[in-house]
């Protein structure tokens, strides 16, 4: 294995699997896209024929018997991706999962007791765990140059677009606390270094109907308490009319690290209209080196047997807080962990 680059086939040809195809057959220097498996044949193959002809599939379970492929690349709905992962175990592939990584406590207990009874090396797509501002981050709080850990601020904002088919749906989708949301509680865990105990939710539909029809919100905010005593604070919105917005605060006893709303470059124009708009247009961009930098350590950790930096649990313990804040908003009160 250490002689040849690792097989990787991705399930789900849409747009983040797009952006992992990429990667794999130009920047990841240790695999190659082996396989694509969707539906949807004809977004598959344009995906193949783009990165090196990989073959495709339109059943999953037909690149499982494919012995050229070593591990897997979810990139499907939700509701899914609890099959997919116990199939990719019994048949001994890796999996690189795509959040949320379930859509209940249940589920995500399953798929934890189906990775840790393989052995297969299970990563979720928590990609700010590699962004290079986040890692600094972590190194300030990890050195105790912040002192004390008294605040955590996350905000993920989103540029306006359509919402449809089953991502209107909380039941297929996980609605916004499991999905977006789903990000800044795990970056909330891992750069505290704590656990959250308590969360109290706020959130409405204010720009999409169809997330309103359907019991799901477009505009929230969270506060935590955390095991370690820090507090925590995340917003989330899909109507940001500036482009895409993520930034992050860390306030400590002795000092505080931030990182900026994601400027492409430092230049701005200034006219009578205003200065230009240089944010960044969505998240694939924003988060690019990001999304590289998992996979190619993913791909470490098939090569050399370490554990991945975002593993089953810590996608369990995401869904976890999400299922809180929604709890959270429709009983109007905080929810303590744990939370079923």
């Amino acid at each position: 294995m250490l002689n040849q680059k690792i097989g990787l086939g991705l399930v789900g040809a849409g747009a983040i699997g797009r952006v992992h195809a990429g990667n794999i057959h130009e920047k990841v220097p240790d695999a190659r896209l082996a396989a694509v498996a969707d539906i949807d044949q004809k977004a598959a193959t344009s995906i193949a024929e783009l990165n090196g002809h990989a073959k495709v599939y339109s059943d999953y379970a037909e690149m499982l018997r494919d012995d050229s492929v070593q591990a897997l690349i979810l990139c499907v709905p939700p509701f899914l991706k609890l099959e997919i992962t116990k199939k990719a175990a019994q048949a001994g592939k890796h999996v690189f999962c795509e959040k949320p990584m379930a859509l209940s406590m249940q589920d995500a207990d399953e798929m934890v007791s189906a990775v840790d009874a393989s052995g297969i090396k299970f990563q979720v797509g928590y990609q700010r765990r590699f962004d290079p501002s986040y890692l600094k981050a972590r190194w300030a709080v990890e050195t105790g140059r912040l002192g004390k850990l008294l605040m955590i601020k996350e905000h993920n904002r989103d540029p306006p677009a359509p919402i449809t088919g089953w991502s209107t749906n909380p039941k297929k989708s996980g609605g916004i606390f499991l999905d977006t949301t789903s990000h800044d509680f795990d970056a909330v865990r891992w750069l505290a270094g704590s656990e959250v105990v308590r969360v109290y939710a706020e959130g409405d539909a204010l720009i999409y109907e169809d997330l309103k029809k359907n019991g799901d919100y477009d505009t929230v905010t969270v506060m935590m308490r955390l095991a370690n005593g820090a507090l925590g604070f995340v917003d989330n919105c899909y109507h940001t009319v500036y482009g895409f917005d993520g930034r992050l605060e860390i306030l400590g006893s002795e000092a505080a690290v931030s990182t900026s709303i994601g400027e492409q470059t430092f230049a701005h124009i200034y006219t009578k209209d205003g200065t230009s708009n240089e944010f960044f247009d969505g998240y694939a961009t924003r988060w690019a080196q990001a999304y590289l930098d998992e996979l190619v350590d993913f791909v470490q950790c098939i090569i050399t047997g370490k554990e991945p930096k975002a593993t089953v649990r810590d996608g369990r313990a995401a869904v976890e807080i999400g299922l809180a804040a929604r709890a959270s908003i429709e009983q109007q009160k905080p929810i303590t962990l744990p939370f079923r």
